[in-house]
């Protein structure tokens, strides 16, 4: 297959994400960069804030998402989410970075987005996969993770939980501020 079918087959399946679309912060950049001749993406996340609960075996697929927010997070919100806490298994507070996946038609196009996405900022990042595609992957670095109930207890006071709130909510501005300004970055690609 050549790198053009790829993008047409990609861009025409149904979004496979938990949410059904692209996150709303991350839309634009990511029609952009598919707007593009030389990419397209194939998955993405704008950032988040969820209270995850992983069972002991460290199963991806057996975690249960107690809250979940691609938008700002809400004290009130995620106080109620903790209600269903019921479960000797560890929960998770998280606010995750953006992650982009993105296939280059060649190796100086892939260059050519990595070098502008660390000057604004995606310090990790880099080539994953070479031998079929040229997948680059975009992952900013704001990032929280903390325990925050085991063995059926909360852990912290809602005096800490509020601050978790706050600063997660001040990381999800700033990756939000650097997919913005990739954007604009890559409109003139």
């Amino acid at each position: 297959m050549t790198f053009l079918s790829d993008k047409k087959r990609i861009m025409q399946r149904k979004d496979k994400s938990n949410i059904g679309a692209v996150d709303k912060p991350i839309e634009q950049l990511i029609d952009i960069i598919n707007s593009k001749e030389n990419y397209y993406t194939t998955s993405s996340c704008s950032g988040r804030i969820i209270l995850i609960q992983i069972p002991l075996s460290g199963s991806k697929r057996e975690a249960q998402f107690i809250y979940r927010t691609h938008k700002k997070g809400d004290y009130k919100e995620l106080k109620d989410s903790l209600k269903k806490y019921d479960s000797t298994e560890k929960l998770w507070f998280r606010q995750e970075p953006a992650i982009i996946h993105i296939c280059a038609k060649d190796l100086k196009s892939a260059s050519k987005l990595l070098r502008i996405a660390r000057r604004i900022g995606f310090k990790r990042g880099g080539l994953f996969e070479v031998e079929k595609h040229l997948m680059i992957e975009l992952w900013s670095t704001e990032k929280i993770e903390t325990i925050i109930a085991a063995e059926g207890k909360i852990l912290i006071s809602e005096d800490y939980l509020k601050i978790l709130i706050f600063e997660a909510n001040k990381r999800l501005e700033r990756t939000w501020e650097k997919t913005n300004n990739l954007c604009e970055a890559v409109k003139k690609l």
